[in-house]
Order: C-alpha cells, then structure tokens, then sequence
C-alpha cells in the first residue's frame, strides 16, 4: 500500500497529541492543511491505518468510534457521562496465554463507567 499526502496528514495529526477524536474532528483539522480532502477519504485512509497498525480505534458505549495515534499497548476508560477516553499504562499478559501455546497479535482492554470528574 502506498502512502499519500491525506494518509501521511492524518497519521501526523493523530501522532501529534495524545488524544482520541472522531473521523469528523479530523476531517476538521486535516482539511487546514488539504482543503479539497473529503470526509469520505479520511474513513477511507483512517481504515488502512487501522489495517496496517499505524493506530487504533476505540469505541464507546454509543456506538462512536474515536481513533487514536498511540499504539503501545496500553488500555482506555471511557466515561458514560461524558464520553471522555482516558489511556492506562497496563501490564502486558500476554507471556501467559502464549505459554498456552497461542501467539498473541494485537490486546485491547476498554473500561466503561463514570470518570471522577463526573463523579464530583
């Protein structure tokens, strides 16, 4: 798969803050730099970077899709009130279940509840 400006300007927007926003809010933010991108060219470009690994997406109790540019294993906590995603470093486990003779590819771990700001 080659790599084009528009996929080059999302990876850089998504890689630049660590942060998880949705297809249109990048749309929003690439289009400053390619004004002529179209919303239907991000989903398209933001599924080939989900294939190749270059990010992840997350989803949330409502069916949103966010993507993110951090790709280290790591897991989120997205809150039912305010749908904020939060990232939390997390102990691999992998080494277990390959003793059990599996090859473990790719883990994600999403927690849903209430954040503590929503708590107060």
């Amino acid at each position: 798969m080659r790599n084009t400006v528009q996929r080059e300007e999302i990876l850089r927007f998504l890689r630049a803050k660590r942060a998880h926003y949705n297809a249109v809010q990048i749309y929003d933010a690439v289009r400053v730099k390619i004004p002529n991108i179209s919303l239907g060219t991000v989903y398209r470009n933001l599924g080939k970077l989900i294939e190749t690994g270059d990010i992840i997406s997350v989803e949330t109790e409502d069916r949103c899709v966010y993507y993110d540019g951090f790709i280290k294993p790591h897991a989120h906590f997205v809150c039912r009130c305010c749908s904020d995603i939060y990232d939390f470093e997390i102990e691999e486990n992998s080494k277990e279940i390959e003793a059990l003779g599996f090859k473990v590819e790719n883990q994600r771990t999403v927690y849903y509840g209430v954040c503590n700001k929503c708590i107060k």
